[in-house]
């Protein structure tokens, strides 16, 4: 048994602090200062480009509400990026090498060299479908950040359950089982902004491929973790119509099994 919800949010919401009542926002920070090493973590999915920093787009946004409170028990964002980044290099180093042995036995044979090229040009930036992760304390409701890589492909028509974006999200939820992170929020329609091209045929395709996915992989979580309840929340931009957001939650129980109701009625 899990839960699911169906969201019309900011993804930065789950993130930010009610700065309406001071003591409302200590006893907040508290209430996730204390869960930080419990069994029932929170964490999001950022679709991110393939660049390693917090210079542009949502990446500023996110990194605007780290620096607002200050984190005294995991590094900064940049300096957590920055780890990531040295990581992602030696990576691609490694990788670059062995290409380079391919390339030489390649050249040997009368083999190209586009891919050792191609190696060697983009060896600092991450591929569509792979992500990496922060850790914050300084959060509204959230613990861990996956930052999914995700190009311009996400916002035609034709992706197929073996998209790298789909694929990260499946690896994004074994991450989940294996580190007691509970509750997970995902963008739906794997984009945080909505455009002209995302008519409703649009949306509701995307929505379907995006639930029935979820669906499999929850379905696999059984043998990952044994079946433990989990939270998955789906958001949906903001500016989403109302006819739009209806028309989602009423295909939400048509995928996934729904818990028949017990009505309680007194004898009296």
């Amino acid at each position: 048994m899990h839960n699911l919800r169906l969201l019309r949010a900011d993804m930065l919401d789950f993130c930010k602090h009610k700065r309406n009542h001071r003591s409302g926002v200590k006893l907040h920070r508290l209430q996730t200062a204390l869960s930080l090493y419990s069994t029932s973590l929170c964490g999001l999915v950022l679709l991110v480009d393939n660049r390693i920093n917090s210079y542009s787009g949502i990446k500023r946004d996110f990194a605007t509400v780290c620096q607002e409170c200050t984190d005294f028990h995991f590094p900064r964002i940049e300096e957590q990026l920055e780890v990531v980044q040295q990581v992602v290099l030696y990576a691609r180093t490694q990788r670059r090498s062995k290409l380079k042995e391919s390339h030489d036995s390649g050249s040997r044979n009368g083999g190209s060299d586009d891919k050792t090229k191609t190696a060697d040009r983009n060896y600092l930036n991450i591929l569509p479908g792979e992500f990496y992760i922060t850790r914050h304390s300084n959060l509204s409701e959230i613990h861990v950040a996956f930052h999914l890589c995700v190009d311009d492909n996400v916002k035609s028509g034709n992706i197929t359950a073996r998209d790298p974006a789909i694929m990260g999200l499946r690896n994004i939820l074994k991450v989940c089982c294996t580190h007691d992170i509970t509750t997970v929020s995902i963008p739906l329609l794997l984009v945080h902004d909505m455009s002209e091209e995302m008519t409703i045929p649009w949306c509701l395709r995307r929505a379907e491929l995006v639930f029935k996915c979820v669906k499999g992989f929850m379905m696999e979580m059984a043998s990952w973790d044994g079946g433990i309840s989990r939270t998955v929340q789906f958001l949906v931009p903001q500016s989403i119509s109302e006819e739009m957001f209806y028309q989602l939650s009423n295909m939400l129980p048509q995928i996934f099994r729904v818990s028949s109701t017990l009505t309680l009625t007194s004898k009296h």
